[in-house]
């Protein structure tokens, strides 16, 4: 699979030959929380084939943008991470999301997908400030997410370390309702337990507005 180019002496253009590719930037919006391995990529982009994947990270990696090693824990696995110029890539990837978001429909009236994740990394970008700092896990069906705080800052994380201040879990249905309204976190919701504070619960929400399209 040949890479298209623009064949045009320019950083934009150069940078369009890889970014520009179908996926490429979707890649690294999942990257972004953390490694995954081929099969969580594939999974978690409805619609790629394999063999586009394997293509886009090849390409990627011989950018320098995506490396990929192996781990032993839990079970050995190769992985796919960001490297530093991937991570870079990435806080443009946030930037042109936020730009992008207004572009949306009101999600009730759009048959795409919609992926929890997906949200709640715009969220995340988002962030307000005003919560202590520290660690607040995310349970959405099975996925599990961490936000770390750490002053006006906000990252999101692949898993939820067992420091983690509070827990929130939720069925997808009940995280973008509380994302839209933070005032419904509230305990004893149908699809909804939190490990910790109610009230720093919904404090976390507020501080990370759901905004999709112009009817959010």
């Amino acid at each position: 699979m040949a890479l298209r180019t623009y064949g045009q002496y320019c950083g934009l253009a150069a940078a369009m030959d890889l970014v520009g590719q179908r996926w490429a930037m979707l890649i690294v919006r999942d990257l972004s929380p953390g490694p995954r391995r081929f099969t969580d990529l594939f999974e978690g982009l409805p619609g790629i084939a394999t063999d586009v994947l394997a293509e886009r990270l090849r390409a990627m990696e011989a950018a320098g943008v995506v490396r990929h090693r192996t781990v032993q824990h839990p079970v050995p696995a190769k992985v796919y991470e960001l490297t530093a110029s991937g991570e870079e890539l990435a806080a443009i990837a946030r930037r042109l999301g936020a730009w992008g978001a207004r572009l949306l429909p009101p999600a009730r009236s759009t048959e795409a997908r919609l992926h929890p994740r997906w949200a709640l990394q715009s969220m995340v970008a988002g962030y307000r400030g005003g919560m202590p700092d520290g660690v607040y896990g995310l349970v959405v069906d099975d996925e599990e997410l961490s936000i770390s705080v750490d002053g006006p800052a906000a990252t999101l994380d692949y898993g939820i370390p067992g420091t983690a201040r509070l827990t929130v879990r939720c069925d997808i249905r009940e995280f973008f309702t509380i994302a839209r309204d933070p005032t419904k976190v509230r305990a004893g919701r149908r699809g909804l337990s939190i490990d910790g504070s109610v009230e720093q619960a919904a404090a976390l929400f507020s501080a990370m507005p759901l905004r999709i399209g112009s009817g959010a």
